[in-house]
């Protein structure tokens, strides 16, 4: 596919997502599997600050969304987009007056809006986790302002759903100050879902804006090398000691927060503490940070069956290689051929591996002095999610090493600190024999076939065939004297001439490192 900026218009769908907290408009490159956003735009309005005082939308602030809906509505045209929907989650469809809001959008702009139930937004946010998580066990929960969804999910479908009205903005306003003053009606709102002691021991994904803040202040504090919420994780005992610290904080300091917007940091007390009772109901094995929730979900259901059941992540590398690859693609050739290595990995799983082998000549347009560093942060800071933070460094470190970067510099500091020793490893040794087949074979798959790699236990073994591209015959002893260091196992090579019946020419044998 093209480049999102001559994209076919007909290809282009746009959300706008009135929640009861801010407005936003998201618009994808694509009806795709792995869309990118092109448009991000949101407002906070604060719906749901009157609907909790008087029942209603307040004067002002319907005023305030109707200008809000109709700019995003004016920038979802001029892009264009061939599809546009419009939802409205808590504040709304509380409101005794919501419907007079969305009647009024849509005479002012012509969109119709639909105001969904807890049910349909719960499924909406799921739908959203699972397009990133396809196949995914465990509880979502998507803190908007007004409510919390949750959503269990058992392979990829939805088991259960309950909506809880414990939403920060709805809170704050319903107990004043002091998140404490909500310790009771949280826990009763929490005790009257029944089906959550089933789900103990099961991996928390947090979608929203509240909980996305204390992903990035918590990244903060610990100096994390990555600051992307999506793919964030935390232990359970990291995200309850946080949380507490967070539901104590003074307005003081609240107002000196400065890693999240000043209304944002209003409400962290109250997320916090939400997020604090679900660790205490759920006891989950591990809590995950999504960038995905209701508007990522219309996108996914608006895919067609055969689209929704390809692989996210390889779908996104298949888009970006169809952009950058100066040659066919060979990456089954290359994944067939790496099978000896790949094998032994015991760190890096064949999604990766097959992620890897896609974007393997990605980075040929750069300079040839700065392929290794802009190929490691292109792949560490695509606006993806479809990776958490390791996959990301993994796959960010092979291709640093099939560039040949050098795995102990400093601008690879960033892949080694999220990854343990064994898995960076891996990820060099991928990138080293990613190098070394793009030498032998110049992108071309067939050369790979006839160019076996064979493991027999104790080294490995490259027979190359006698149309591999060996211009330089001693660049291919280096690249497999790295190969074989990176291994750390015996790497013998013979080459076979044109029209040879005898045995096969030796070439020089590769030895195993023998220091660090």
């Amino acid at each position: 596919m093209s480049d999102p900026e001559s994209a076919a218009p007909a290809m282009r769908t746009g959300v706008i997502d009135i929640g009861s907290n801010s407005i936003r408009l998201v618009v994808f490159d694509g009806l795709n599997r792995a869309p990118l956003p092109i448009i991000n735009h949101k407002a906070v309005v604060g719906l749901g600050t009157d609907v909790e005082r008087h029942g209603h939308l307040g004067a002002e602030a319907g005023r305030h969304a109707l200008e809000v809906v109709d700019a995003l509505v004016r920038i979802a045209r001029s892009v264009p987009v061939a599809d546009l929907a419009l939802y409205a989650t808590a504040a709304v469809r509380d409101a005794a007056n919501g419907a007079d809001l969305c009647r009024a959008i849509e005479s002012g702009t012509g969109c119709g809006v639909t105001i969904l139930t807890g049910n349909e937004e719960a499924r909406l946010s799921a739908s959203g986790v699972i397009s990133a998580l396809p196949g995914l066990t465990g509880v979502v929960g998507d803190l908007g302002g007004g409510s919390l969804e949750l959503v269990a999910l058992r392979d990829g479908a939805i088991v259960e759903r309950s909506t809880l009205g414990v939403g920060p903005l709805r809170m704050r306003e319903r107990w004043g100050a002091a998140p404490a003053s909500a310790e009771n009606p949280i826990a009763e709102a929490f005790e009257q879902v029944p089906w959550l002691g089933a789900w103990r021991r099961q991996p928390f994904h947090a979608v929203g804006g509240s909980w996305r803040a204390i992903a990035r202040l918590h990244m903060e504090q610990h100096d994390h090398p990555l600051r992307i919420v999506h793919g964030y994780a935390m232990t359970r005992g990291e995200t309850r000691e946080f949380a507490r610290v967070l539901e104590n904080l003074s307005h003081e300091t609240i107002s000196r927060i400065r890693a999240v917007s000043k209304r944002r940091a209003a409400t962290l007390p109250w997320g916090a503490r939400v997020l604090d009772h679900a660790m205490r109901r759920l006891k989950p094995a591990a809590v995950v940070f999504s960038a995905h929730g209701l508007r990522e979900g219309h996108h996914y259901t608006m895919l067609d069956p055969l689209t929704r059941a390809e692989d996210p992540l390889l779908a996104a590398c298949r888009e970006l290689a169809s952009r950058h690859r100066r040659f066919a693609d060979c990456s089954a050739a290359l994944g067939q051929w790496l099978k000896p290595v790949s094998a032994r990995f015991s760190h890096a799983g064949e999604r990766l591996v097959r992620a890897a082998s896609i974007l393997a000549d990605t980075g040929w347009r750069e300079h040839p002095e700065y392929r290794a560093q802009r190929s490691l942060s292109r792949i560490l800071h695509m606006p993806w999610s479809v990776l958490d933070h390791t996959e990301r460094a993994w796959l960010s470190l092979a291709l640093y090493a099939r560039y040949g970067g050098s795995s102990g510099a400093d601008e690879a500091g960033i892949c080694h600190r999220l990854l343990e020793p064994e898995t960076a490893a891996e990820a060099v040794v991928m990138g080293r024999m990613l190098r070394l087949a793009f030498a032998l074979s110049a992108g071309r798959g067939d050369v790979l076939a006839s160019t076996p790699l064979t493991f027999d236990g104790r080294g490995f073994h490259l027979e190359i065939g006698h149309d591999a591209a060996l211009a330089s015959p001693e660049r291919i002893e280096r690249l497999a004297a790295a190969a074989g260091r990176a291994l750390d196992a015996p790497f013998t090579m013979t080459r076979h001439a044109a029209g040879e019946t005898s045995p096969p020419l030796p070439m020089a044998a590769i030895g195993t490192r023998t220091g660090p």
